[in-house]
């Protein structure tokens, strides 16, 4: 999904593009934002270019 993100996709567009819901999505960014304690959307999608994970 971050890499969705880092395409320029929002959430909806994430959503139709994996077959998930759009609540699936922000909860699945969400998570992910609170266990790395990143600040946004932003910040997740620079955190993984920085470490190889896109």
């Amino acid at each position: 999904m971050l890499r969705r993100l880092a395409e320029g996709l929002d959430t909806a567009e994430t959503a139709e593009k994996t077959t998930f819901s759009e609540r699936a999505v922000k909860n699945v960014i969400h998570d992910l934002s609170q266990r790395l304690e990143l600040r946004n959307r932003t910040h997740a999608v620079a955190c993984a270019l920085r470490n190889g994970a896109i």
